[in-house]
């Protein structure tokens, strides 16, 4: 029990810094009106959903698994692909052609094999 619960709070702690930081990058972008492809979004298009989705994973699945956290866990990735596939629309609309050369180099929420450390490295604040 005790080890379940330091690793769901782990995998959430990580899940919520990769959530920030990808907030920072793109609140950043948004004042240089600029498309994002650096950091995290080097590794994965949605780096604040797929931080969600492990925070939510390690707090509903690994650290306290309920009926309803398991079975929540699944329909909260579906509508958060949902709303990922509409913000691409409004990506596109915005950046045209760059945007689609992004789209087809970077996967969607999970990085390519061997990039996880990567990812994490990105996570991490600079200062």
């Amino acid at each position: 029990m005790m080890i379940s619960m330091l690793l769901g709070y782990a995998i959430a702690f990580l899940g919520v810094g990769l959530f920030a930081q990808g907030w920072r990058q793109v609140h950043k972008a948004r004042g240089e009106n600029r498309l994002v492809t650096d950091g995290l979004y080097a590794y994965v298009r949605h780096p604040q959903y797929t931080g969600l989705f492990i925070a939510l994973f390690g707090e509903g699945v690994v650290h306290w698994p309920t009926l309803f956290s398991i079975g929540l866990f699944p329909v909260i990735v579906l509508v958060y692909t949902w709303l990922a596939r509409r913000e691409e629309r409004h990506m596109f609309e915005e950046f045209g052609k760059d945007y689609l050369t992004y789209k087809q180099q970077v996967p969607m929420f999970i990085p390519q094999w061997g990039q996880w450390r990567q990812l994490a490295a990105a996570a991490r604040v600079k200062k």
